[in-house]
């Protein structure tokens, strides 16, 4: 069995990147919100909290899975690495279209090959993280189809529709019980369902769905996927925009459905308008993650093209150093669409800048990690 650095004595000497609230005054051992979470995934938990104290981790989206110019040949290529010598600490993977048992992901993604290269990050020390851009279950359309505003309501109310979801459920039950490192123990995941739910583009977002119906749903899929046995997952919840406290709590499912608080934010418009943006939400996640006992990360975030060659040390680095920041995550370089990159590749004008922003020594890169 794989151990991430800690024991118990060791996690008395924790602190920063989360609050005290969760953890057991006697032993100062952090406990997931799931009751019955397996030794492997406490464990993570507590690594997480101890990582926190020493900088933030280095994640992409599909790193092992493509990139610009290539496509998975079992070779453990990333761009990242391909850049800066190392690979991200963190692997973020998308788990859409499994709902409906298909092969590929919604990028391609073939999830047997999905699952090889979860086994071989987690062997290597490295923590894996799922989104779900689901299927609608209602119209059959993608993520992005927003025609009904009766989506969650009808998974809630309609047995039709109800039926279909608790299929999903099932399926990725099977998934996520089928991570297993080689003495068959279950691999540790985080898990981000109904991201960005503060916009108005998905499905399952706030324009499209009541307060209580939205907590009620992640409730459901949460409590579904431990009653299937699926208790190696870190929930994370993930916003969109917000000003407020008030704001990012409305829609909170929780503590007991709830490990991860955080955010996906985006550079659009200038860099001083994303570091400024950056503020406001990372004080606010930061704030909340302290009073319920929270990690708190950048769930996504990323400038498309990289067009700024410093972009990593002057905008991206304000953005988030010392405010304690768990992990952060860069989305994905597609392979298929020449303008949609968010991590620098060989060759690539900003190469550089990236590879001075990850030899920082807080931030964590899969080398960093290593036990």
């Amino acid at each position: 069995m794989k151990h991430y650095l800690l024991t118990t004595i060791a996690t008395l000497l924790l602190v920063g990147c989360a609050a005290t609230e969760n953890r057991d005054e006697k032993t100062s051992n952090r406990l997931p919100a799931d009751k019955e979470a397996t030794a492997a995934t406490v464990e993570l938990y507590n690594y997480m909290y101890n990582l926190a104290t020493k900088g933030v981790i280095f994640g992409h989206q599909d790193d092992l899975a493509y990139g610009i110019g290539w496509v998975d040949e079992g070779n453990y290529r990333s761009d990242v690495e391909g850049v800066t010598g190392d690979y991200p600490a963190l692997f973020g993977w998308d788990l859409g279209m499994l709902e409906l048992g298909a092969a590929n992901n919604l990028d391609n993604v073939p999830f047997d090959d999905m699952r090889r290269n979860i086994i071989w990050a987690d062997a290597h020390g490295a923590i894996n993280s799922f989104s779900w851009h689901g299927r609608n279950p209602l119209t059959d359309g993608d993520s992005w189809d927003v025609s009904s505003d009766k989506v969650v309501w009808s998974i809630l109310n309609d047995e039709a529709v109800a039926e279909k979801y608790r299929l999903w459920l099932d399926r990725m039950a099977d998934f996520m019980l089928s991570l297993r490192r080689a003495d068959g123990e279950l691999i540790p995941v985080i898990f981000r369902p109904y991201h960005e739910l503060s916009g108005n583009w998905f499905w399952w977002c706030a324009s499209q769905c009541s307060v209580e119906d939205y907590v009620a749903l992640w409730r459901y899929t949460i409590d579904y996927l431990r009653d299937k046995g699926a208790h190696n997952m870190l929930i994370s919840y993930s916003m969109a925009g917000y000003e407020t406290i008030e704001e990012f709590a409305e829609r909170y499912p929780g503590d007991d459905y709830v490990d991860i608080v955080g955010f996906d934010i985006y550079h659009y418009s200038t860099g001083e308008a994303y570091i400024a943006e950056m503020t406001v939400r990372a004080d606010v996640a930061r704030q909340f993650a302290e009073e319920h006992g929270k990690l708190w990360a950048v769930c996504e975030t990323g400038y498309e093209t990289i067009p700024d060659d410093d972009w990593f040390t002057t905008v991206l680095l304000p953005g988030i150093e010392g405010k304690q920041c768990s992990h952060l995550l860069l989305w994905r370089n597609a392979f298929n669409r020449p303008n949609h990159f968010y991590a620098s590749y060989p060759g690539h004008s900003s190469a550089e800048d990236m590879k001075n922003f990850v030899q920082r020594d807080d931030v964590l890169m899969m080398s960093d990690i290593q036990r």
